[in-house]
């Protein structure tokens, strides 16, 4: 009896461990699962963030790129015209008019750029500009521009924290002098950085290919290495990840990285993401960085965290139950084992099939109690799969969950949009790609819809949607931009109704697009140089080069013509491209 009593002992320890060291098992890899899932997407939650952070700082890069290159392009088209170069001749003979500067100068008096003329010595001849307190002294750049007698783009964070572009002045081979424009910093903030943000705290700023600051929100330290800075205002927190991020930023690379900082006007170390790429001017680059706080871009899975926890400590409390639930059952059942054993010693053969009968009524009961289990086994493996569900089909907890993805899905997805669309607008293309008209035109009065609105213009557009031309299609937005934006400003000055009539006609060898508005037309004195350069209607409003480019777009980029004249009421623009060109597709 005893040996059998042992028996039974060992087979009920064996099946308590076995089942137990199941139920750890179960346990861990649910836990794995749950905790896996929730890293995982963690990870690319702050892999999008960084992606759009990167993306972000791109788009900013390439517009100061793009906006100094536009000045560098001005300022060499002008100083190569003869008329400057008398001009010139004359500013160091004495004389003191300059119209071809004034000009460039009042198309960008509101930018605070200042312009200056300054001979050969590196002595000033005259300058242009708004600063009161404006004060010419000796520069290193133009000491370098003296010395070498070629384009200098200079980046000045020490004293004016300025953007300057010096080219030499050459009239018949000779250096007579330079012209320098210095573009303010605080007008490029204002205008291209200022309104980026990363989540609340983040913020854009620039440095100089040395590392020290341009521009910065706060204003402090500008002018210094950012880490010589740091390590001087808390020269107890360990600045290496800043150190080794700016490093890479002055090596001209791309990318974005983690490190530990403040934040402005706060003391608190803090982790922030750091995305940086850099803004070449001439032979020269800004450093142009945005900064995010590292708790806010992961802010949206707090609650995911808190649930992950919770499912995990509801999950192990689970555990431990079942595992105690198991062990007093099999303890009852290993009990009962060890009294039948006795009661067949014990007892006659009646006994004993009382005693069977009895295993059996047990038998059923397990059976009873097994069934019942069914239920929240089931409910517990259906909440796994709603787990797993949350991951993978993006589906759990009908509300709160449901609302916390629709949430974000929307945020993404509005920042591509306004980039795509600046990539759009500003990414460079393959000539070779197919565009539709249609949209490439309702591109561009999108850009305008605003003061369509402000102003209630009437837009009547009659554009075939099916017509594709071959070309890049943000080059071809631009042209219809300009036409747009001409007429939108001729109908600002006139009363009572004002239209815009958008008309496509496909003819046998040409396709042509004409415009029409009541904007009152284009004076006589200027209608035939309405496509020279600097020729404008728009005073001191209008650069004159709006047409003069599009009509060149139109010919070089699209083998295509331009054509403006005068209605009773306003004017009629005519955009005419070889159907050779163009490939319908219905």
């Amino acid at each position: 009896m005893e040996t059998r009593i042992k028996e039974s002992n060992k087979r009920f320890y064996y099946r308590i461990g076995r089942l137990i060291i199941i139920e750890i098992i179960i346990m861990a890899i649910i836990l794995s699962i749950i905790i896996g899932s929730y890293n995982y997407y963690r990870s690319m939650v702050i892999k999008s963030e960084k992606n759009n952070i990167f993306n972000l700082v791109s788009t900013v890069s390439y517009q100061l790129e793009l906006y100094f290159n536009t000045k560098d392009y001005y300022l060499k088209n002008i100083i190569e015209k003869s008329e400057f170069n008398s001009q010139f001749m004359g500013l160091i003979q004495g004389k003191d008019s300059f119209p071809l500067i004034e000009v460039l100068y009042e198309i960008q008096r509101n930018e605070d750029i200042s312009l200056e003329l300054i001979d050969k010595e590196g002595k000033l001849l005259k300058a242009y500009t708004q600063d009161k307190g404006y004060n010419y002294e000796d520069s290193p750049d133009i000491e370098r521009a003296v010395k070498y007698q070629k384009d200098i783009y200079y980046v000045d964070t020490e004293k004016s924290g300025s953007i300057n572009i010096i080219h030499p002045i050459i009239i018949d081979g000779i250096n007579q002098g330079f012209i320098r424009m210095k573009i303010d910093s605080d007008y490029i903030y204002e205008t291209y950085l200022e309104d980026y943000k990363a989540n609340d705290k983040g913020y854009i700023s620039v440095k100089d290919r040395y590392g020290r600051l341009l521009l910065h929100p706060s204003n402090d330290d500008l002018g210094e290495e950012v880490v010589k800075a740091r390590k001087s205002q808390y020269p107890n927190y360990d600045w290496s990840e800043l150190e080794t991020i700016v490093e890479r930023q002055i090596d001209e690379e791309s990318g974005v990285g983690e490190y530990h900082s403040i934040w402005p006007g706060e003391d608190k170390r803090v982790k922030k993401i750091s995305g940086y790429t850099p803004a070449y001017i001439g032979d020269t680059f800004l450093i142009v960085n945005l900064s995010a706080d590292y708790k806010e871009v992961i802010s949206s899975l707090t609650n995911i965290t808190r649930i992950t926890v919770i499912l995990s400590i509801l999950m192990i409390i689970s555990g431990i139950i079942m595992i105690i639930y198991i062990y007093t059952v099999e303890s009852k059942k290993n009990k009962l084992l060890v009294e039948s054993i006795y009661l067949n010693e014990l007892k006659e053969k009646n006994a004993l099939l009382m005693h069977q009968s009895k295993f059996a009524a047990m038998g059923e009961m397990l059976a009873t109690i097994a069934h019942q289990l069914k239920q929240p086994l089931n409910a517990l493996k259906i909440s796994l799969y709603n787990i797993e569900d949350y991951y993978y089909l993006k589906e759990n907890d009908e509300e709160y969950l449901k609302s916390l993805f629709t949430s974000n899905h929307k945020f993404i997805d509005k920042m591509a949009e306004t980039i795509d669309d600046f990539k759009f607008f500003f990414k460079p293309q393959n000539n070779d790609n197919k565009f539709n008209i249609y949209d490439a035109i309702m591109f561009s009065i999108d850009l305008n819809i605003s003061r369509i609105n402000n102003l209630n213009i009437d837009i009547d557009i009659k554009v075939d949607k099916g017509i594709e031309i071959r070309g890049e299609s943000n080059i071809f937005s631009q042209v219809f931009l300009n036409l747009i934006n001409n007429s939108i400003d001729a109908l600002s000055d006139i009363e009572g109704k004002r239209y815009l009539e958008i008309f496509m006609k496909p003819e046998e060898k040409n396709i042509l697009i004409q415009l029409k508005d009541n904007g009152g037309g284009i004076r006589k004195d200027i209608k035939d140089k309405l496509f020279e350069p600097y020729v404008t209607t728009k005073k001191n409003k209008g650069t004159g080069i709006g047409l003069y480019i599009s009509k060149i777009i139109l010919k070089e980029k699209f083998n295509g013509n331009l054509i403006i004249d005068n209605t009773e009421v306003g004017v009629k623009v005519l955009v005419i491209l070889e159907k050779e060109e163009c490939d319908e597709s219905r």
